[in-house]
């Protein structure tokens, strides 16, 4: 098969993902501040930030607000302030960190995109962090507002605007969760599901195109 671009989830792909140990306890205190105004007690916030320090549905978002009396677009901004602010001081600090085989990137012909269920001002500052950002041709994200929990994977509405974007016809789409082979087939694309450490033993019901190992097998792929 021949492929004209590359689209790459960013998390768990690109960049791994932040370890429960540091992400939780420094969530924890960062939406506490978003939201020191509200009457919320130290239970209530203990349970609020392990549920919005992961990802959630916009029907989730809404049960959320109704228990909690917080209107759904605050409580977002709280959770998306918060949560960009951990992983841009995660990245700091050395907690988050590109992995190794993304300097492979370097040596496609192909443009790459990304497509991310993560905020469009995370995946971009990270980038830049990383010095990744010339690698990548389009970046396609989530706004930092309710509405756009609806185009998340597994929607193939991110993919599709990439594609647009980039003007390519027959890209390839590697991700590392089953939401992004789903939205992948959505697109009607051909898709790899990549095994990292956090998911090497993830099962999932959704096949790929392909399984691999590392973004070294993505590029060969492509030859």
């Amino acid at each position: 098969m021949s492929y004209d671009a590359l689209l790459l989830d960013f998390d768990g792909v690109l960049v791994d993902v932040l370890p429960d140990e540091h992400r939780l306890p420094a969530f924890r205190e960062q939406i506490a501040g978003e939201l020191r105004n509200r009457s919320i007690s130290e239970a209530e916030m203990d349970d609020l930030a392990g549920t919005l320090a992961h990802g959630i549905t916009f029907e989730e978002l809404g049960e959320l607000s109704e228990q909690t009396g917080l209107p759904p677009e605050e409580l977002w901004r709280a959770r998306d302030d918060a949560l960009a602010d951990v992983l841009d001081r995660a990245a700091r600090d050395g907690h988050k960190t590109p992995y190794d085989d993304v300097t492979t990137l370097s040596t496609l012909e192909q443009p790459v995109g990304v497509v991310s269920n993560n905020q469009t001002r995370v995946v971009e500052s990270l980038s830049d962090h990383f010095e990744l950002t010339d690698h990548f041709g389009a970046v396609r994200a989530r706004d930092p507002h309710p509405d756009s929990l609806k185009e998340k994977k597994p929607e193939p509405t991110f993919l599709r605007d990439t594609i647009r974007e980039l003007g390519v016809e027959n890209p390839l789409f590697v991700g590392d969760k089953e939401t992004d082979i789903q939205a992948g087939q959505r697109a009607a694309l051909d898709t790899v599901l990549l095994r990292r450490e956090h998911n090497a033993t993830r099962q999932i019901e959704t096949e790929p195109t392909y399984e691999v190992e590392d973004l070294d097998a993505v590029v060969e792929l492509f030859r």
